[in-house]
């Protein structure tokens, strides 16, 4: 799974039958944050897709070392993560 700067927790998934693939379904581990991520994938198919909903209500783990944003510094790094979309097979770098 690609690395988005954020902690996950996974909740739930599902086999989707008529597109025939899996759903994950993520939220933030932050537990003021109400963004949430769906991952679909073929078993077959190393490809992901990747469905950001919400936006951050705190800072990044990577901009603020892990400690979260306890004084407004993740005012700046609230963004709305709905359309943003990812897909394609894994880099090898």
């Amino acid at each position: 799974m690609p690395e988005d700067g954020y902690q996950w927790k996974k909740y739930g998934q599902k086999f989707i039958k008529n597109i025939q693939k899996i759903r994950s379904y993520f939220r933030c581990r932050d537990k003021r944050c109400c963004a949430k991520k769906k991952v679909e994938w073929h078993p077959g198919d190393p490809s992901l897709r990747i469905v950001y909903d919400g936006a951050h209500q705190h800072g990044s783990p990577s901009s603020t070392g892990g400690q979260g944003a306890g004084d407004g510094e993740g005012v700046g790094n609230r963004y709305e993560l709905s359309a943003q979309y990812f897909g394609g097979p894994p880099r090898s770098d």
